[in-house]
């Protein structure tokens, strides 16, 4: 079996990094997998491998998918790639849409698909699948095909490792991380908001702003004079971008420090990076979103709260220990090992194959 995955952004982190596994799963599986990217914003300067990954504009991708002789293309929100995807009237590509967004603006593109067209639709969690249903009624079948997630980069350590994440200074009071695109969506100005509140609470703070990398200049400029207004420059470290292995290791390194990671986003579709910060044992302070009661396993670790509420984000703060217990842990891991390691993404992908053939 031969298939393509075709998205609009190759980005550092998000859907791009979320394809990069399914690619590999599903070569380990004995799946040929190839991925296209109409933009390459950052993720090519990464892949180690980038064999059977294309970037390119659209007649590029019209001709990989006619000349690639594939047994199923997934199209990824790219709503312009739907078309060429179904290749030449003489072999006709089984097309699926993967819907991964959850804004409103983000699912209007909807609107103006024909699902008679599509061989499936496939979603992260159940909580997008409503979300779908409710844009494509004449849908026949919505099905959830998990995320993946890196259960060997993003686990616990025996022991923090301070120098882990490289490019961070040494810093003795509570650390806090915050991962995420500098838009709306995402929120980042209350996490701002909230790191000048956790200094005036609990003192010796630190948050460290990861992503960004393809935020405009206007937008950045907006990121700093935030922080400057607050008075908290000097306890922000923004990383515009950081490697997973030392992401693994400042979640490590909150959680040794008795911080945790902030979610304040206003949606998500499944939440990759809240989930991996669990793997590495980072307890999260979160909005208490839809999609976080049905991936995020009841914990300890897990405080879900509304966001927009500082006395409830300041009294959570307050419980957190410096190393959460290790067998809640060890536990959180392997619960979420289970639930979206590679073989359930691989057999949920199997399955809606074979079931729309």
């Amino acid at each position: 079996m031969k298939v393509l995955y075709a998205y609009r952004y190759g980005i550092i982190g998000g859907v791009s990094t979320q394809l990069v596994l399914r690619r590999r799963a599903l070569d380990d599986a004995g799946v040929r997998c190839e991925l296209f990217f109409s933009q390459d914003n950052g993720l090519g300067q990464v892949l180690t491998d980038r064999e059977g990954i294309h970037f390119g504009k659209n007649i590029g991708f019209a001709r990989l998918v006619r000349e690639g002789c594939f047994d199923a293309v997934v199209v990824i929100d790219s709503p312009e790639l739907l078309s060429p995807a179904s290749g030449p009237v003489f072999r006709r590509n089984p097309v699926y849409l993967d819907v991964h967004t959850t804004t409103r603006t983000g699912l209007a593109y909807l609107g103006d698909v024909n699902p008679s067209k599509l061989a499936g639709v496939m979603v992260p969690t159940r909580y997008s699948a409503n979300l779908v249903a409710a844009r494509l009624p004449s849908a026949t079948s919505i099905r959830v095909v998990p995320n993946i997630l890196d259960t060997a980069i993003f686990s616990p350590a025996a022991r923090a490792e301070p120098r882990d994440a490289g490019v961070l200074v040494e810093h003795g009071g509570r650390e806090f991380v915050w991962v995420g695109k500098l838009d709306y969506h995402k929120n980042w100005r209350l996490a701002l908001v909230y790191a000048a509140m956790l200094r005036d609470l609990l003192g010796d703070v630190r948050l460290h702003m990861v992503g960004g990398y393809t935020a405009p200049a206007d937008q950045a400029e907006a990121f700093f004079r935030l922080a400057y207004r607050l008075g908290i420059s000097e306890r922000v470290n923004w990383l515009d971008r950081v490697e997973n292995t030392a992401l693994a290791g400042l979640y490590r390194r909150c959680a040794a420090s008795g911080g945790a990671m902030l979610v304040t986003s206003r949606d998500e579709s499944f939440g990759m990076a809240a989930a991996e910060a669990l793997l590495c044992g980072c307890p999260l302070i979160a909005n208490d979103l839809p999609v976080f009661r049905e991936v995020l396993p009841d914990s300890p670790l897990v405080q879900r709260l509304d966001i927009w509420r500082p006395e409830q984000v300041g009294a959570a703060a307050r419980t957190l220990e410096a190393g959460p217990p290790g067998d809640e842990v060890t536990r959180m891991h392997g619960e979420l090992a289970r639930r979206y390691g590679p073989h359930a993404y691989v057999e949920s992908f199997k399955t809606l194959l074979g079931e729309s053939r």
